[in-house]
């Protein structure tokens, strides 16, 4: 009966370490201390370089993690002890590395061609038993390629080889699943090259813009694609006193908590125009990079309506506009590319024949 009054006890503080701990937004970056033959640890260098920069409201941890075993776990066993962090960034080193990579996929797989700092070499066989093969980093994939397009000196990698890094990786990334925070945790490993190849000061300048940009805060947000019986769509204009008002925009909003982007463009529109629809077909998607936030827009097909259906709740103005007058108003920046796209290629519209 003891054990089991222990037993709730303990669970009962993880769990409330763990809610204390999520309502402070903390960014962990980590690199390794040397290892090998090699001289030092570039990863630890660009550590302490960037260690005490402020990301905006985030408190910043660092930590060096040692080339074996017990640094390969350490992050994952602070994670399993019920901290919680908004981003994980491992960086390490690798000498084959001509460009900084940032790793895709963690493996569940040992292939050390080399020891470890504690004389471990373990050539072959699974990281954790019962685990799956592999994770996929789950950190904001298209806002890192929009930041990093024209960097020529940054990559993705889908392979971050078998020795200790790898572990971290594979270990982080399972606690993080196991805790149920994929969702919710940024992991990212990002293997640097040696100072030879990039200087160091490149290097950091690098990792800062790169978590900057996992740190923007991404919105999903729905729109729906109205037609008339002309073929025409239908815009409305932002009204006064609300953010970007007096641009016009497709009818929609914000995917809210707990929402599918089907109900909640349902929701949207039964607020704004009165009406009721209900719509499974999306026509376009665009992914859209404001300075105080990235944005990723689904445009749903909602069909034809007729102007008598439509009452303006929230909107100050609404126009039906033909391709010819797509350009006639000044759309959202996040809508502006799919309405470009329409005006040269036409509007798609399932709905003639």
């Amino acid at each position: 009966m003891m054990n089991i009054a222990i037993d709730c006890l303990r669970k009962y503080q993880l769990s409330t370490t763990f809610a204390i701990s999520m309502n402070e937004p903390r960014v962990l970056i980590t690199g390794f201390s040397k290892f090998s033959d090699f001289r030092y640890n570039i990863s630890e260098k660009v550590v302490d370089m960037i260690r005490g920069i402020k990301f905006n409201n985030f408190t910043t941890s660092t930590e060096i993690l040692s080339v074996n075993q017990e640094g390969a776990s350490l992050v994952a066993n602070k994670i399993y002890s019920g901290e919680f962090f908004h981003t994980i960034i491992h960086l390490g080193f690798s000498s084959k590395s001509k460009k900084i990579r940032l790793e895709k996929f963690a493996y569940n797989e040992f292939g050390m061609t080399q020891k470890d700092n504690s004389g471990r070499q373990i050539s072959s066989g699974k990281i954790i038993d019962n685990d799956v093969d592999y994770y996929t980093s789950n950190s904001p994939t298209e806002s890192i390629e929009k930041e990093f397009n024209k960097e020529s000196n940054v990559e993705w990698s889908i392979d971050p080889g078998r020795y200790v890094c790898n572990e971290t990786y594979f270990k982080t990334l399972s606690a993080i699943n196991f805790n149920q925070l994929s969702d919710i945790t940024n992991v990212l490993f990002v293997h640097l090259p040696s100072e030879d190849i990039l200087d160091i000061n490149e290097q950091s300048r690098i990792i800062i813009r790169l978590i900057k940009c996992i740190l923007k805060p991404c919105i999903e947000v729905v729109g729906g694609v109205i037609y008339d019986k002309k073929g025409r769509i239908l815009s409305c204009k932002r009204p006064q006193g609300k953010s970007w008002s007096s641009w016009w925009e497709f009818p929609g909003g914000k995917i809210e908590s707990g929402e599918s982007p089907t109900s909640a463009l349902s929701r949207e529109l039964k607020e704004e125009l009165s009406l009721s629809i209900s719509t499974s077909n999306i026509v376009a998607e665009e992914f859209f990079d404001y300075d105080e936030q990235s944005v990723k827009l689904y445009i749903f097909d909602c069909g034809i309506i007729n102007d008598d259906e439509i009452e303006l709740l929230e909107h100050d103005e609404m126009r039906w506009l033909s391709q010819k007058e797509l350009l006639d108003v000044k759309w959202l920046p996040a809508d502006l590319p799919i309405v470009k796209r329409w005006y040269i290629e036409g509007i798609p519209n399932p709905h003639q024949d």
